[in-house]
């Protein structure tokens, strides 16, 4: 996890206070330059090892002192370890070292630290399931102008708690961090790291119960979190259970016929159909619309409106926000079946209560005659096995599958026996019962499964690749991932940096190589003030997907006139003739107010007005058929620090025509490199150009990439993916693919990957040029990139047929490899294939 950066001053005061409270010894040999940016605990993930800090954890099967001097040989010069060095330790000879009895615990301390300086609202989430959907949706119910920071995915662990809290940073409103716990002591330390104001309770159930003496004992541990809570937000169904164990004001949900409602805040109650709930708050009431029929669907609706409430939401906001509610991206994911349906498959934690979710997720699937669910034991639940069987039982019997598959290789034959060969379901439906203990029997079955909607829901310890191969073979496997909550951190942390109030977020050429219209939507749930595309056509695909913001298109042709006024899209005028045509396009057709945009050339000698020009412009936008909306320039050489004399004679032309020609009209100027080096480019001229910097028009560092970008400390928002096809042996002074470009004198093993230039890996990275990432190492190119593979040396590696690697993304970094391709990263996002499977990632 990355947070937004210590200075080495910084982290050598925290380290000295740590050992103060902390018996333990430090030593600082390390550079007295950079940032300590990155926490990890696995060497595998050393993408920027020089800013990263490097906790040797030791665990059940991994000591992490064993790999002290392979982080050291990545480039790692922080280290927190249980034993102090010795003089033969090579690794801390130059390098800053923190020993202590307890890494783990300076770890979380550390985050402490990070925590200790954001002064707004914590929200630690809480519960036996339910914890990952409630915290996201609560993310998606808040205001849409609030910054919210969130634990990412499932981060709720030891290790995943404080990898969470340290990426914490001063721009954010307001944080949801989840906690789970699996043994007696562990929430005081998370509650520690954590510190939070306000607590979130989802639930409390048979989740993890076995290693809990009974569920009180299980509640009093959970309850631990909220000691330093002002108030602590949960179903009103645990208010015995939690009273006298929670200092704080409890604040609840109730349905409508349910015991204690009249001390509940929120009130749900079911309405005239399955999915329609009335909300009753405050004397207010809102009929809803909830995607999803059971309980526990309704239960984490209810829990995460009731904080959105309570926290700037307006009641009458949440029909349409609850509408939108999806299960968060990474715990459900469905892909289509090559026979017909779709695989669903949940990855969060396994037990009673999520196994309900996700049966109800098969029930919404679209709708095919066969339903099969594919389950694994609930080992954790505190029951007996044959009690566990009864439980399955019954969640299947409430569903609508036709196919009960129950994978339990480890249960007694008086297990099995609870469960028949059939279940009755709703209006009598049979579900048929198969118990499979043999891989080989499951991975057949699998395999003459015709069409179906399937769902996996397993443990996550369970190894069934080979059955999940075999119900829905993998088509392509390269895959382009976006990560949504990076990309929304980037825009903020650039306004910030800038201090602008207004936005322009230019997703032009399809996204970038993404999803235009995902990238709108979720652009437009942020609140930026114009999407800009270039392109007629490109506005009205956003328009048409349901796309309401503000739309700019940047080089529209006068053709498109009537196209643009019909979609509500606002062109940019470049050029004298342009706004001409314009004038008399719209006195015509007797339009009045039509928004506009005027580009000004103050250098880059391409599109836009010439000085001499804006006096006649002045006069035609005086007109009433046109409303100038805002007036811009493009920089030419904002990311180049050479030019950054010309890069401000471009700013100090712009601002003087604009206040000349056109006071008091919104401003933008500072495209991704201007925005991400503004602070070089304006130097002592900030308050003189104070109205050109208060709007920015950002594409590419929105993504994390261009100038600046590193130092920033913006996320890498997109990554590149594809799997090791096959390995391969060849002998020395043999080469491989065409050309055989790469013989070698020692005998190789190569790796061939599925994928090449038609996928958008440039051909010229062939021959060494590039490396690909994989579980930390780069691997280097061989031979020549062909259009649907491309190979990589693995020699002495233990890489496997089936292993996924980085061609780029985190590590390595698209800005590198553009320039080892000789290119730059608009070109390679731009040239993504078709067929290259896109991910959108929260």
């Amino acid at each position: 996890m990355t947070g937004r950066g210590w200075s080495v001053e910084a982290w050598r005061a925290w380290c000295a206070t740590h050992v103060t409270s902390h018996p333990g010894q430090t030593h600082m040999l390390g550079p007295d330059e950079g940032l300590v940016q990155r926490l990890t605990a696995d060497t595998r993930t050393l993408h920027r090892p020089s800013d990263t800090v490097f906790f040797a954890l030791h665990g059940p099967w991994h000591d992490g002192h064993d790999f002290l001097v392979e982080a050291h040989r990545a480039g790692v010069r922080r280290f927190v370890v249980r034993r102090n060095p010795s003089n033969s330790d090579s690794w801390a000879q130059d390098a800053d070292v923190l020993a202590v009895e307890d890494v783990l615990g300076a770890l979380q301390g550390l985050a402490r630290a990070q925590r200790d300086a954001f002064s707004g609202p914590v929200l630690a989430v809480t519960g036996s399931n339910g914890k990952t959907t409630v915290k996201e949706w609560i993310a998606e119910l808040l205001p849409e102008t609030a910054a919210v920071h969130r634990s990412p995915l499932s981060h709720n662990s030891q290790l995943g708690v404080p990898m969470s809290v340290w990426s914490l940073d001063t721009h954010h409103d307001l944080s949801v961090v989840e906690a789970g716990i699996s043994q007696p002591g562990e929430m005081s330390r998370l509650a520690q790291c954590i510190a939070p104001t306000e607590g979130v309770l989802t639930h409390l159930g048979e989740a993890h119960l076995g290693n809990f003496d009974d569920e009180a004992h299980l509640a009093r541990e959970k309850c631990v979190l909220f000691q330093g809570c002002g108030r602590v937000f949960m179903p009103e169904a645990f208010r015995k259970t939690c009273a006298a164990l929670v200092p704080g004001e409890l604040v609840t949900w109730a349905f409508g016929d349910e015991p204690g409602r009249e001390e509940a805040q929120l009130v749900v109650t079911a309405g005239s159909s399955t999915h329609t709930w009335t909300f009753d708050w405050q004397g207010e009431r809102a009929e809803v619309v909830l995607d999803g029929t059971s309980l526990a669907s309704v239960r984490n609706a209810a829990t995460a409106s009731l904080v959105a409430l309570h926290h700037g939401t307006a009641l009458n906001d949440l029909p349409e926000r609850l509408r939108k509610l999806k299960a968060p991206t990474g715990r459900l994911s469905n892909v289509k079946r090559a026979r017909g349906g779709v695989l669903i498959q949940d990855d969060c934690a396994h037990d009673l209560g999520s196994l309900e979710v996700a049966l109800d997720a098969l029930d919404r699937a679209p709708h095919l005659a066969r339903r099969l669910a594919l389950v694994g034991d609930v080992a954790q639940s505190g029951l007996h096995e044959r009690e566990r069987a009864k439980r399955i039982l019954a969640l299947a019997g409430r569903s609508s599958l036709t196919d009960l598959w129950m994978w339990v290789p480890h249960w007694s034959g008086e297990a099995l026996e609870a469960f028949p060969d059939h279940v009755a379901g709703p209006d009598a439906q049979r579900i048929a019962v198969t118990c499979f203990q043999s891989l080989d029997d499951l991975v057949d079955a699998a395999r003459a499964l015709d069409e179906a909607n399937v769902l996996v829901k397993v443990a996550s310890h369970e190894r069934l690749g080979a059955a999940v191969q075999a119900l829905a073979p993998t088509r392509h496997v390269t895959t382009l991932t976006l990560n949504v909550s990076a990309l929304v951190d980037n825009v903020r942390v650039l306004r910030s940096h800038v201090g602008a109030k207004g936005v322009i977020a230019v997703i032009k050429g399809l996204g970038y190589g993404t999803d235009p219209v995902v990238l709108g939507r979720l652009l437009e749930a942020q609140g930026v003030d114009w999407l800009a595309v270039a392109y007629a056509d490109e506005g009205v695909v956003l328009r048409e997907a349901g796309i309401t913001s503000r739309i700019l298109v940047l080089n529209p042709d006068p053709g498109t006139f009537d196209t643009l006024l019909e979609h509500r899209l606002e062109p940019q005028l470049v050029s004298l003739e342009h706004l001409e045509l314009a004038h008399g396009w719209t006195a015509s057709h007797r339009i009045e107010g039509w928004p506009v945009h005027l580009k000004l050339d103050t250098g880059m000698h391409r599109l836009g007005l010439a000085p001499h020009e804006d006096e006649r412009a002045e006069e035609l936008l005086g007109s009433q058929e046109l409303s100038l909306a805002t007036v811009m320039t493009h920089l030419a050489g904002a990311d180049d620090p050479t030019l950054d004399e010309r890069t401000r004679g471009q700013l100090a032309q712009f601002h003087e025509r604009t206040q000349a020609h056109f006071p008091n009209v919104p401003a933008h100027v500072l495209n991704s490199a201007g925005a991400a080096r503004v602070h070089e480019i304006v130097g002592d001229n900030k308050e003189t150009w104070a109205t050109l910097l208060s709007n920015i028009r950002v594409g590419l560092a929105m993504y994390g990439l261009g100038p600046g970008a590193l130092d920033l400390g913006l996320q890498p928002v997109l990554s590149l993916e594809t799997s090791v096809a096959k390995l391969v042996h060849v002998p020395a002074r043999h080469g491989s693919g065409y050309g055989w470009t790469d013989a070698a004198t020692h005998d190789r093993v190569l790796a061939v990957l599925s994928v090449g230039y038609a996928d958008g890996y440039p051909r010229n990275l062939g021959n060494g040029q590039g490396k690909v990432l994989w579980k930390g190492r780069l691997l280097p190119t061989v031979g020549r990139v062909c259009m649907d593979m491309t190979t990589v040396d693995v020699t002495g590696l233990d890489v496997q047929p089936g292993d996924r690697v980085t061609l780029w993304g985190e590590a390595p970094r698209l800005d590198d490899l553009a320039s080892q391709a000789k290119t730059i990263p608009y070109e390679l996002l731009t040239r993504l294939g078709p067929r290259v499977q896109r991910v959108i990632v929260r």
